[in-house]
């Protein structure tokens, strides 16, 4: 509808704006409402991030890790995963198990209402807090052979 349709475009250039205020330089996304942000070189962990509006009035937000899961270590980091994700209260990391592809997602529905700057960074922060809280843990199990038992012990001792 018109509404929504004008909803996500005032949400796409808050979104720019949010995203250029922070200094991230965000570049349109390929087919899709939103931006990509390229952290720079080495792309570890941590490569890109997408920030996307679906016509659907949802802000989500991407952080994707500059390394994939290889077979032989996709049940042990979604093991990590899903440790990790039982003490978040907002976003989840994710793998996809076709290509071993490791994420953090974090969203928020706008559905009827502005989205705000306010409410951009609300979903931002959380993101960026979470995966710097694990992003040692992930190259633990993904580069180093951990366990995830043994990468969340790893964590827990850096954090008492």
């Amino acid at each position: 509808d018109e509404k929504a349709s004008s909803n996500v475009a005032r949400a796409a250039d808050q979104l720019r704006g949010v995203l250029d205020a922070i200094g991230w330089e965000p570049e349109p996304a390929d087919g899709i409402t939103g931006f990509t942000v390229d952290f720079g070189p080495p792309h570890v962990p941590i490569a890109n991030a997408l920030a996307a509006i679906s016509p659907d009035e949802q802000f989500v937000f991407y952080i994707n890790f500059g390394y994939a899961a290889p077979p032989d270590r996709r049940d042990e980091i979604a093991r990590l995963i899903a440790r990790a994700n039982w003490g978040l209260t907002i976003g989840n990391f994710e793998m996809d198990d076709e290509d071993g592809q490791v994420r953090f997602k974090s969203s928020v529905n706008f559905s009827g209402v502005e989205l705000t700057a306010e409410l951009i960074r609300n979903a931002i922060l959380p993101a960026m807090t979470a995966v710097e809280a694990y992003a040692d843990a992930v190259a633990d199990v993904l580069l180093h052979g951990k366990t995830a038992q043994a990468a969340i012990a790893s964590l827990d001792a850096d954090h008492s």
